[in-house]
């Protein structure tokens, strides 16, 4: 009797000790249609100005705007450059916008320290629609503790980055009111460093899901927000640790879960758009 029990517990520790698997996801947003942003390369314009842009700042002492010939694709590029902590500023586009539409609005960015902003700021009417102020920042060292961290978790990027790394803001117009234009903003965030962009997108777009499953794995599949399959790996071989897919053409708005089960049953999901607290 007590061989027995000995082996019921370890048969119990063993598998107690089988962890689920680990999900890394990798989401790019994809432009798919006509872009609504004029001069997005910032090649066209006379003298030192960009054509189809203008820009504000809150402290034009500290923030310049530089029309740049250092770019990604073309000879031009949007720049600019912040000496201080309370200061921001940005190029500007006002776009026009349709309702009940899922946008992408998307610029590809250069970072040498600071912060950078990507917003669309809704109107209607000729005035600027309270409530809608939809943002995306990113960066590339760690920011000054003087730095305002009122954004929620979702809206940042990443603290390290690739030069020249898309910068993706998805936002919807089915709101009440809807705006009828947004104001593109495209900038340094308070805290000191040089950025430049360019190739902006403002328009329909769709999302491409990858993930990258380690540790004992037996089948990886891509849900949606009501449990449909939108994508499976099927069953993998015994003894597999290492799985990796995508799915692509994902509507911008959606929620996604990538659940990942391991051969004992165990089971790890991973959502995006992450959950927040209290979900």
């Amino acid at each position: 009797m007590r061989v027995a029990v000995w082996v019921v517990v370890l048969v119990l520790w063993v598998s107690l000790a089988v962890a689920a698997p680990e999900i890394e996801l990798q989401v790019h947003a994809v432009p798919t249609g006509d872009n609504l942003i004029a001069n997005p390369g910032f090649e066209q314009g006379e003298s030192e100005w960009p054509d189809g842009w203008s820009c504000t700042s809150n402290q034009p002492t500290g923030v310049t705007r530089v029309w740049s010939d250092h770019a990604l694709s073309g000879k031009r590029s949007a720049e600019v450059v912040n000496t201080t902590t309370a200061g921001s500023g940005y190029w500007l586009q006002r776009v026009a916008v349709e309702p009940n539409r899922e946008y992408l609005l998307t610029a590809r960015t250069l970072i040498e320290g600071g912060k950078v902003l990507v917003r669309a700021l809704g109107e209607r009417d000729g005035q600027t629609l309270r409530g809608f102020d939809r943002r995306a920042y990113d960066m590339h060292v760690l920011s000054d503790p003087l730095v305002p961290v009122f954004w929620r978790a979702e809206w940042v990027m990443g603290m390290t980055r690739e030069p020249w790394a898309p910068v993706n803001l998805i936002f919807s117009t089915a709101t009440d009111p809807a705006p009828q234009s947004v104001m593109v903003h495209l900038g340094s965030y308070f805290a000191p460093g040089t950025c430049w962009f360019d190739d902006a997108y403002l328009g329909p777009g769709t999302l491409t899901l990858g993930y990258h499953v380690t540790g004992p794995v037996a089948r990886v599949q891509v849900l949606d927000a009501h449990g449909k399959v939108l994508g499976d790996s099927g069953a993998l071989a015994a003894g597999a640790t290492d799985c990796q897919g995508e799915v692509e053409g994902l509507p911008l708005g959606g929620r996604y879960r990538v659940q990942a089960t391991g051969p004992g049953g165990e089971v790890a999901d991973a959502w995006y758009p992450a959950p927040q607290g209290g979900e």
